[in-house]
């Protein structure tokens, strides 16, 4: 064959029969395979951006979920109440072949005692008398006194929580891996804004990196942010208003849809005085801008121990 013939052929092959149109004619032309292929990429892509983009936020709200029903359910003890979730306790008195198995280890969280212990500018109470209680006895063996995450915390939660992480995620079309290089970033760094957090909130020295998610990480950062102070005093309001609102300390979320969420202008009508020269266990590290509950003045006569008060004028 000629070259001449070639291109003939070539260009006899390429030509629409008359009246064929010219999209009817491209598609001819290519093959149905490739125009399948091009349209199946084509939705890959957009489902991988919908995937990615839904990804971290999703991830937040099961860590907020995760924060807010350990914080109300088993740091406060309400599952030790006798008509909260009976299935769930029956079920796991079977599975470890004992009564209350459930009750005994929220019990021993110390979580309850620190409430106790706190004062409402968020300082801990160390005067003799209080030292003395037995409910004051259960937290000296941690030197945090139950503000902060250790590692062993840290390894409980990575082993639960993906027990309805990857479920959730596998819908989104996340393997389990995949999941799971997403989620433990995610907690470490939700403990680590909690280690900055807590513990110098209370006045207590920053978790070392041996104990657990370390302070220092992110201490300076968070407590010269406006989210840091926003977190402050969210979790400031937790405390004066009893523990029965704002759960979420890191990550907020679940108050606000769930009803618990109570803003600083209705908790800081709720502050106790603390007395002037209250005798705590360190000085407290706060944004600046936080509330500060009514100063009060020791009796006269009165000793360490009382910190009893009257209100100054």
């Amino acid at each position: 064959m000629s070259f001449v013939s070639m291109a003939c052929w070539t260009v006899a092959a390429f030509t629409p029969p008359p009246g064929l149109p010219r999209q009817a004619a491209v598609r001819a032309a290519v093959p149905e395979a490739t125009v399948r292929a091009a349209t199946m990429h084509a939705d890959g892509l957009a489902a991988s951006a919908v995937q990615y983009t839904v990804a971290l936020p999703m991830m937040y709200a099961l860590l907020s979920a995760h924060e807010y029903m350990s914080h109300k359910y088993l740091m406060h003890l309400e599952l030790s109440r006798p008509d909260t979730w009976v299935w769930l306790k029956s079920l796991i008195d079977r599975l470890a072949g004992s009564e209350k198995a459930l009750e005994r280890a929220i019990e021993a969280n110390g979580h309850v005692e620190h409430h106790a212990e706190t004062l409402d500018d968020m300082a801990l109470r160390n005067d003799e008398r209080w030292k003395r209680t037995p409910v004051a006895k259960t937290l000296d063996p941690d030197e945090w006194r139950g503000t902060a995450f250790n590692w062993q915390n840290f390894l409980i939660v990575a082993v639960t929580m993906p027990v309805y992480v990857i479920p959730t995620f596998a819908t989104m079309g996340w393997s389990a891996p995949e999941t799971m290089a997403i989620f433990l970033p995610c907690l470490l760094l939700q403990m680590l804004v909690w280690n900055a957090l807590h513990p110098p909130m209370h006045g207590l020295r920053p978790v070392p990196a041996h104990v657990g998610p370390p302070s220092w990480v992110l201490a300076d950062w968070l407590l010269e942010s406006a989210y840091g102070k926003w977190l402050f005093e969210n979790h400031m309001g937790h405390h004066v208003m009893g523990g029965r609102c704002n759960y979420n300390v890191v990550c907020p979320l679940a108050d606000q849809l769930l009803g618990t969420y109570v803003p600083p202008e209705v908790w800081v009508r709720e502050m106790r005085p603390v007395a002037e020269d209250a005798n705590v266990r360190g000085a407290l590290v706060a944004p600046a801008g936080v509330p500060k509950p009514p100063v009060c003045a020791v009796r006269a006569g009165a000793d360490d121990e009382s910190q009893s008060g009257v209100p100054l004028a």
